[in-house]
């Protein structure tokens, strides 16, 4: 049965099901049988998205084979390695769910794809019309499936920040965000390191020292709320 979308005052949540091959993620968890999971996304300047994923269940060889072989692919290196799978960055200029959402108003809660199949939930704030939010998705992906609408007062948040989080963030620009959580994913600050500040910054379409400012600048921030702002010397 179809599932009614209204105009609403209020915020809602959607969730739709995706079968769109021309989606990287969703074409790779079906020829690799594999699960597909988008842990964080940055819009570049030059209009590319640099996205990280972590896959569960496929050989991180074949994953890179099939973003070599993909289109939409402009580059990708695993950064994390696990049992079976891992952690991958991938910088992508063809279709992608996260960026019809955004150009529709909504925003991307969750993005998944296992076997061939994409799930995806996003929230719709109040000022956005809710049936234009899903006629776009629906026209710029094939295989569409609106499987739910939920108010906002129900709606359980896909991903929480304790406060102590919010608090040692909150002093931080969108930028120095975007920078420190890919720098950290990218696992610039591991040891071994992972990425070199070259590697993070390029991934970033960014210049090497703007990365390294950043870098720093958030830290020492992130490092004063924590500390209260003491003097250590």
């Amino acid at each position: 049965m179809a599932t009614t979308v209204r105009a609403t005052d209020s915020a809602v949540q959607v969730e739709f099901e995706v079968r769109d091959r021309d989606c990287f993620f969703i074409e790779a968890s079906g020829v690799a049988g594999c699960r597909v999971r988008l842990e964080h996304l940055v819009r570049r300047s030059d209009g590319k998205l640099l996205e990280y994923f972590t896959v569960d269940g496929a050989p991180t060889d074949r994953v890179l084979s099939l973003a070599a072989d993909a289109p939409g692919i402009v580059d990708a290196r695993l950064v994390n390695r696990g049992v079976d799978g891992g952690l991958f960055e991938f910088v992508v200029s063809g279709p992608c769910v996260t960026t019809t959402l955004a150009d529709s108003g909504a925003i991307a809660r969750s993005v998944a794809a296992e076997d061939g199949v994409g799930h995806v939930v996003a929230s719709v704030p109040p000022h956005v019309d809710v049936r234009s939010v899903v006629e776009t998705f629906r026209d710029r992906h094939a295989c569409v499936d609106l499987v739910a609408r939920r108010d906002a007062d129900r709606e359980v948040p896909v991903r929480t920040k304790s406060g102590g989080r919010v608090a040692l963030t909150e002093s931080l620009t969108e930028k120095q965000q975007e920078v420190l959580r890919t720098a950290y994913l990218g696992g610039y600050f591991a040891w071994p390191r992972k990425s070199t500040a070259e590697e993070c910054a390029e991934a970033l379409g960014i210049a090497q020292p703007t990365f390294s400012q950043h870098v720093r600048v958030a830290q020492e921030k992130v490092f004063d709320e924590l500390f209260d702002g003491t003097d250590s010397g």
